[in-house]
């Protein structure tokens, strides 16, 4: 009798002790549920605390962003590319949040998504500083090389100026200074010798000659000196079958008339040149005559006719 009561008493004491076992066990898994869900509670909010601050920096960069556009077209492309990349991220994140229980793995997820939306970012913004450097060394480059050319094309127009410069020289070296000129009106007698007259009725031609002198910077070879003959009417006298013509001044680019040319070789020696012209000559009155070398006046003379 007494043994079986020892043996009950050892049975109730080991089913004592295995329903606070039981006990224990389910306290410590609902503490221990508890404490997951707090957990999980209090990383999701901490998740969401860095998203939001995640979110506002990128709504921060966006404007910055749109401000850097249309500076190159590579930036451009690098922006529009990142930001949509983003924006995909930034919506996988949302939709994480969006559940109304997230698991522990969900949790890992959406905070390593965090991790690499603020890596996109910050690898976004170090692109752009990249290609902003570039555009602008770009840019002074061209700055310099716009400095330059108009440097060059400085230097080219005074370099013009001085060729011009040098040409003119050249060419007023080239004329001719020409000395004793005179003009006379003459006529033949029945002998056929040449004779001076002064009345005008009896002017038959006008005898007009000069002499070269010498120059040295007028190149050999044909040369070609237009001669006006003024009337004492003020008018250059023209016969277009005789040789007649028109040139431009030197100076002005004044379009006028000549008479005659004188055309001879030139061998940079004095050379004593003498032409004739019978048309108009014999009004009463003084005649005025000019002679030009590639639109320079270079002489000129005048005859009273009585």
């Amino acid at each position: 009798m007494e043994n079986n009561q020892g043996g009950n008493k050892k049975i109730y004491m080991a089913i004592i002790a295995l329903l606070l076992l039981m006990n224990g066990v389910a306290v410590y898994l609902l503490w221990s549920e508890n404490k997951e869900k707090k957990d999980v509670i209090e990383t999701k909010v901490q998740l969401e605390e860095e998203f939001k601050s995640l979110t506002a920096n990128f709504d921060a960069k966006v404007l910055e962003l749109e401000g850097l556009k249309g500076q190159n077209a590579e930036l451009d492309s690098v922006i529009s590319a990142q930001q949509v990349e983003i924006d995909r991220q930034k919506q996988q994140i949302q939709s994480l949040f969006a559940k109304g229980k997230m698991s522990a793995s969900e949790l890992a997820k959406a905070k390593e998504m965090i991790a690499q939306y603020e890596v996109t970012i910050a690898d976004m913004k170090a692109q752009i500083e990249a290609l902003v450097k570039k555009n602008e060394l770009l840019t002074n480059e061209n700055q310099q090389l716009s400095t330059d050319l108009n440097a060059e094309k400085q230097t080219t127009i005074l370099l013009g100026e001085q060729n011009k410069g040098l040409s003119k020289k050249v060419e007023l070296g080239s004329l001719l200074q020409l000395r004793n000129i005179e003009v006379l009106g003459t006529r033949k007698k029945g002998n056929g010798k040449e004779v001076t007259v002064k009345k005008g009725k009896q002017v038959e031609s006008m005898k007009i000659s000069f002499e070269t002198g010498e120059n040295k910077v007028l190149e050999n070879g044909p040369l070609s000196l237009a001669i006006r003959i003024i009337n004492p009417k003020g008018e250059t006298i023209t016969v277009a079958d005789q040789g007649s013509g028109s040139f431009k001044l030197a100076d002005s680019e004044e379009v006028v008339q000549y008479t005659k040319k004188a055309d001879f070789d030139w061998t940079q020696s004095n050379k004593k040149v003498v032409v004739y012209w019978s048309q108009g000559v014999n009004l009463e009155g003084t005649y005025r005559v000019e002679v030009y070398q590639s639109g320079y006046l270079i002489g000129k003379g005048s005859v009273e006719n009585n």
